[in-house]
């Protein structure tokens, strides 16, 4: 093997191994998952404050996807309806600046916020800051 080989056969295993130790970031995010995120957010806050009402406005601004939580009786409907919506965030949030996933062990539930200080919505008042930040 002549030395040009051996050097582009060294570059392109650093490069790859760039690549493997800093993953591409994820896709921009579009206007409406911006406008999804904003609001899920809204909702999240809610939850943590046992707010009904304010969790069930701010899931009217989801459009179709929040409508099972802005119809929520209770709590417990707003915060089973709020872990769908969780998924749907994850998706969208996951490697993106500015958003941090979180895991309740718990309750073995996971949603997204906007900070690094937990806020757990799916355990009330009592439960605020069971959670941690996913890698």
């Amino acid at each position: 093997m002549n030395l040009k080989k051996i050097a582009v056969t060294a570059a392109a295993s650093a490069v790859a191994l760039v690549a493997l130790a800093n993953p591409l970031s994820a896709a921009p995010l579009t206007d409406q998952d911006k406008k999804f995120l904003a609001s899920y957010d809204k909702v999240h806050h809610a939850l943590v404050a046992d707010d009904l009402a304010g969790a069930r406005k701010a899931a009217a601004e989801l459009g179709t996807a929040g409508d099972e939580l802005a119809k929520s009786n209770s709590l417990d409907e707003a915060r089973n309806a709020f872990s769908k919506l969780s998924d749907q965030a994850e998706k969208l949030a996951t490697g993106q600046a500015g958003f941090y996933v979180v895991h309740c062990p718990m309750l073995k539930k996971d949603w997204v916020q906007t900070t690094d200080k937990i806020a757990n919505p799916y355990g009330g008042k009592d439960m605020t800051t069971c959670g941690e930040i996913k890698k």
